[in-house]
């Protein structure tokens, strides 16, 4: 694990601000992530999600944006180091460089995306299993997102459908307290157990994810999924069947579930 001086960081472009931090580019190509000064930092808890992938964890190749060192400034624990986001899953619109956020994938296209590469129906399916995959490699870590949103779920079809998760800062280990407190985003809570941050509710936005992804559809929800003819048509009789057990607390299909769904009706 590395701690570093945020005196002794070099100089950094300003590329991003946002409800917890700034984000900056050091010269080395490392991201620093300075918290704003009312955001409070577990700095242990922070060190044990570091450490995770030394120590008994295997994420090895793992599509995530890792927090790699502390910063400190007067004895607090003010930032984190994380690595570049890969070019693959950025592209530039209207002049400027944009993240492939998830948002892209579930509304209807509009004027400034006009230049934007969509997947096909087919590479979607793709991009459902590779999100599907990161839930898997994370809850097998013992790792629970909790804020699951269309800003830190990226994608691309460059090289292959593949996805990317960025603010892993905000993860936490399993029956831990997070690092770095998270509010769910607006629209991707567990209607079931929305104070509650568990393997279980990170299974039902996994169900969110998975569906809307599928269905293009930004407000989907599994619940709609039953109600609708024209979802069941869309997903098939084995994602039907899991969107249905997703609503469920205590029973929702773990990834491997959606895995094997999505495989069996591609």
């Amino acid at each position: 694990m590395t701690d570093v001086a945020l005196a002794d960081l070099p100089a950094a472009a300003k590329i991003a601000h946002g409800g917890q931090g700034t984000v900056f580019r050091l010269v080395d190509g490392t991201l620093l992530k300075l918290y704003h000064p009312g955001v409070a930092v577990l700095s242990d808890e922070l060190r044990r999600l570091i450490d995770l992938p030394g120590g008994r964890g295997d994420l090895s190749g793992a599509p995530v944006a890792w927090p790699s060192g502390r910063v400190f400034d007067g004895g607090r624990c003010v930032g984190t180091l994380m690595p570049e986001v890969p070019d693959r899953f950025a592209t530039s619109l209207a002049g400027r460089r944009r993240l492939l956020e998830l948002q892209f994938l579930l509304y209807p296209r509009r004027a400034m995306w006009a230049d934007l590469r969509l997947p096909t129906g087919r590479e979607r399916r793709r991009i459902a299993a590779a999100y599907v995959e990161l839930f898997r490699v994370l809850h097998r870590n013992g790792v629970v997102i909790g804020d699951v949103s269309m800003r830190n779920l990226l994608w691309t079809v460059a090289g292959g459908p593949s996805v990317f998760a960025i603010d892993c800062d905000g993860f936490r280990l399993k029956g831990r307290p997070p690092a770095v407190r998270t509010v769910d985003t607006a629209g991707w809570s567990d209607p079931a157990r929305p104070a509650e941050v568990s393997v279980d509710t990170d299974r039902y936005k996994l169900a969110l994810v998975t569906l809307r992804v599928l269905l293009g559809d930004h407000e989907v929800t599994p619940e709609d999924v039953y109600r609708e003819e024209s979802h069941r048509r869309v997903l098939g009789q084995d994602l039907t069947a899991l969107a249905r057990y997703a609503v469920r607390p205590g029973r929702r299909p773990a990834a491997e579930c959606w895995l094997g769904a999505l495989g069996a009706e591609s």
